[in-house]
């Protein structure tokens, strides 16, 4: 899936003329808008919320093998204490 950046003012589609990664979860976009009668150009922040479902590398392998020994039930539990 891409990003897909839309002009504010024509709701037509921009492109990400450059870009500038702040931090690892943040980034600042420098875009343009395609239409030409509006030209629009402006600023964007692209930044993570938050996870939905964890990666596979933030378990050790000891901790993943416990996981999968865990029913469904078990892990939405677990996860949801987490929260």
């Amino acid at each position: 899936m891409s990003v897909r950046i839309r002009c504010d003012r024509c709701n037509e589609v921009a492109t990400i003329q450059d870009s500038v990664e702040e931090s690892a979860k943040f980034k600042t976009l420098y875009c343009t808008c395609n239409n030409p009668e509006c030209g629009h150009s402006f600023v964007m922040h692209l930044t993570f919320s938050h996870t939905l479902s964890p990666s596979s590398l933030d378990f050790t392998a000891e901790m993943l093998e416990k996981l999968r020994r865990m029913n469904r039930q078990q892990q939405r539990e677990l996860f949801a204490s987490l929260a």
